[in-house]
């Protein structure tokens, strides 16, 4: 799951919702510099990473992105769950999309010193272009993969999504379960 997945699964709590959000960016050997609760936030980071990787639904989807994209078959389909997610929001939570990502903009912003300066750097990007809420599109979708290309000064994953437009349904369909899967083993009460 990418930003949005990670930022639902980490409930109302702000300081879990940092850890979640900083994840990517904290190795082992500065965890301690974190209060429990960010702690926190960055260990179920961790697990939903390994429970996403390890799920066998996307094993299934992963396998359809491989032949071409190979390793980064991963970031593009935590991208596609994301998209998912934005496009039918409101079985995943009470707030409109656009109302919720306000609100993890704003709780997010106030700990923005709490950042290290890579995770800062995607925040204020995230907020700036709008990557959250874009997300509800596919053309969104390619947006943000072809600005990570960029960054990464490889070739453009957007293109993945022709792959996604070719098969939307089966990937929603797949997808729609693999969330409730999701919630289910975090847990989440659908109610936040």
């Amino acid at each position: 799951m990418n930003y949005l997945g990670h930022m639902i699964l980490s409930g109302e709590d702000k300081h879990i919702l940092l850890g979640n959000f900083i994840g990517d960016h904290i190795i082992n050997k500065t965890l301690h510099h974190y209060s429990l609760p960010v702690q926190e936030g960055i260990h179920l980071h961790r697990a939903i990473d390994l429970y996403t990787d390890s799920h066998p639904k996307s094993r299934v989807l992963r396998a359809v992105l491989f032949d071409q994209y190979r390793h980064r078959s991963r970031v593009i389909l935590d991208l596609f769950y994301d998209h998912f997610l934005a496009a039918h929001f409101e079985q995943f939570h009470p707030l409109p999309l656009p109302v919720y990502v306000q609100k993890v903009y704003d709780a997010l912003q106030l700990q923005l010193v709490r950042m290290p300066t890579s995770a800062k750097q995607y925040f204020l990007e995230m907020k700036k272009y709008g990557w959250l809420e874009g997300y509800a599109s596919t053309e969104g979708i390619r947006l943000v993969l072809n600005q990570m290309s960029k960054r990464k000064n490889i070739c453009p994953m957007g293109n993945a999504v022709d792959l996604l437009n070719d098969d939307y349904t089966y990937f929603r369909d797949t997808t729609l379960d693999f969330l409730e899967d999701v919630i289910d083993h975090f847990d989440l009460d659908k109610s936040n």
